[in-house]
């Protein structure tokens, strides 16, 4: 069993936030060192993602952030790209094992013992074997026992508008589809829903108390041969609707109709049953601005909500009511790295810190108490490093 040694050469800490009562963690910065999403079930308990070059892990703090301690990793995965705490007890990662580029399988590891150490659980057959960008990206849960994750894998299924071999990407194993998993006994066993034609990549989950679950990100629309044997494709925001049946029972979803002019939702939130909050990018510029997609019937439909202004992303949204939520993202020309709020359930937004030096702001999430934490990232290429947040 291995683990992520929290040790490494510190570089420069970017200058402190500007407003709002946010804060940098004292952690150390290293280059290449990504810390990824996290997880708060108390005010205290939190548990975050951290990959470094090739190696990925999990760090748990009891005291705010203030100090940390490193989780012991089986199964050595190549990444983990999101984590689900619904409990001090109960953590789940996805991720992927391998490779990308190369060969790649899909992983989901489990800790019972407070994040003292993580175990790889069985995956049902076929999505265990390895393939060219095979991942999990999104993960949430709706109690200690009923959780969903979604991804990615070789082979299940085919862009929409393709008929094989004329659409597929070359090599041939480049062609994805949408994968989506649920439990119903705490992540012990995971079972997988059918998947219908149609690319889908996602970004990021949710699951309102007791559910239903939303899983937003990109998809891809109509595709048109190139000649060469591979395709052109449009791309557009997607979103989709899981509901997890009783044990053993494969999971239900349905693609989610959204507004014009979505390129990507990159987070979601769901407070409730009813209310929910997508934010992500648009797609009528170079760079695109904030979006920001508001729903009051738990996504069956949504609607365009005024975004943040000058912004050219938002990168992800965690609702602590039906009516306060908060969103990270860029703030555009230069601005770097912020926190923006909404009292009216994504209705209109102001912003709550301005975090100068930072490359890009990432995941952020919040106990019910209100403490939240947000991981972002300094400088770019080979010398960038992730930083913690907290307010």
């Amino acid at each position: 069993m291995g683990g992520l040694a929290l040790v490494g050469v510190a570089v420069r800490v970017p200058s402190a936030v500007a407003a709002g009562a946010w804060h940098l963690l004292p952690t150390a910065h290293v280059a290449g060192r990504i810390y990824g999403q996290a997880a708060c079930p108390t005010p205290t308990w939190c548990a975050v993602i951290v990959n470094d070059r090739g190696h990925a892990g999990v760090m748990v703090t009891t005291s705010e952030g203030r100090t940390w301690r490193a989780a012991m990793v089986a199964g050595a995965p190549g990444g983990l790209e999101a984590l689900a705490c619904p409990s001090t007890s109960l953590c789940l990662a996805v991720g992927y094992g391998g490779t990308l580029q190369t060969r790649s399988s899909l992983v989901i590891e489990r800790s019972t013992d407070g994040g003292a150490s993580f175990t790889p659980v069985s995956l049902p057959a076929p999505l265990g074997a390895a393939g060219r960008g095979n991942q999990l990206e999104a993960l949430a849960c709706a109690s200690a026992s009923t959780c969903v994750a979604a991804g990615q894998a070789t082979g299940a299924g085919q862009p929409q508008g393709c008929n094989p071999p004329t659409c597929t990407s070359s090599p041939p194993d480049a062609a994805f589809g949408l994968v989506v998993l649920a439990t119903s006994d705490g992540g012990a066993t995971w079972t997988a829903a059918p998947t219908a034609g149609g690319f889908y990549e996602p970004y990021a989950a949710t699951c309102a108390p007791a559910g239903p679950c939303q899983v937003v990100g990109i998809g891809l629309t109509a595709c048109t041969p190139t000649g060469s044997g591979g395709s052109r494709c449009g791309a557009a925001g997607s979103a989709l609707a899981v509901t997890v049946g009783p044990a053993g029972a494969a999971p239900t979803w349905v693609a989610e109709h959204l507004p014009g002019g979505v390129f990507a939702l990159n987070g979601v939130g769901c407070p409730d049953p009813m209310t929910c909050v997508a934010v992500g990018q648009s797609a009528d510029s170079t760079l695109g601005h904030g979006v920001v997609l508001v729903s009051a019937d738990g996504g069956s439909t949504w609607r365009a909500a005024r975004p943040p202004g000058g912004t050219t992303g938002l990168i992800s949204v965690t609702c602590l009511s039906a009516r306060l939520c908060l969103a990270t993202g860029d703030e555009g020309r230069g601005g770097g790295g912020a926190v923006f709020e909404s009292v009216n359930a994504g209705g209109t937004w102001r912003v709550v810190a301005r975090i100068a030096g930072l490359s890009g702001m990432e995941r952020s999430t919040c106990a019910v108490s209100g403490f939240c934490l947000a991981t972002g990232t300094v400088g770019f290429g080979s010398g960038e490093y992730g930083v913690l947040l907290a307010n």
